[in-house]
């Protein structure tokens, strides 16, 4: 494996990464706020 391709998996890695990253903050932020809502309203 030579270097270019070590460097094209490593990028293709971390854009997954930051793709799910970026997806589970979406979602903790949407379904984080209406858990909360319904906390305060018990």
């Amino acid at each position: 494996m030579d270097l270019s391709a070590y460097f094209n998996l490593l990028i293709y890695v971390l854009m997954g990464v930051s793709f799910v990253a970026l997806i589970l903050i979406f979602l903790y932020a949407f379904f984080g706020k209406e858990e909360e809502q319904t906390n305060l309203k018990t």
